[in-house]
């Protein structure tokens, strides 16, 4: 059941992303469903344990992390600082288990995991006030000129 309200959330916040939202609102939701996309591919390679470091999710994790900086240094937007932040929860969770071999695998599972549904609601929430800019004021300039 809570897969299934993941995915939900996930297809809804991008779904919403892509059709109603500006520049930065599309490049987040894309960054989203490709670590999405190759999330299936990761547990094809390694098996689904939080005993060690998982490579792969501290692969797709890293390169989402970068991307989504890069679109919150251009954007025109607060939001994204905010979705950066939340994914930053998700490299600390492989940085303290590479610093701590110790650290209980429930522990690790949660902080890999926990920020990605605040993360999907950040998104819905960028894209209902880009939405509500572009009403009241008519235009909503994406990305900063410098």
């Amino acid at each position: 059941m809570r897969t299934f309200a993941f995915l939900l959330l996930l297809l809804t916040s991008c779904i919403y992303a892509l059709y109603r939202g500006g520049g930065p609102e599309r490049w987040v939701a894309s960054i989203i469903i490709g670590m999405g996309a190759l999330d299936p591919l990761v547990h094809i390679v390694t098996p689904l344990e939080y005993a060690t470091v998982d490579p792969g999710h501290l692969f797709i994790d890293l390169a989402a992390w970068l991307c989504l900086l890069a679109v919150a240094l251009r954007a025109n937007r607060f939001w994204p600082l905010c979705i950066v932040s939340l994914q930053t929860i998700a490299i600390a969770a492989h940085t303290a288990r590479l610093l701590d071999v110790t650290i209980h695998p429930k522990a690790y599972m949660i902080m890999q995991i926990a920020s990605s549904y605040p993360l999907l609601i950040v998104l819905m929430v960028g894209t209902f006030y880009h939405q509500k800019r572009l009403k009241s004021i008519g235009t909503d300039r994406s990305w900063r000129n410098s």
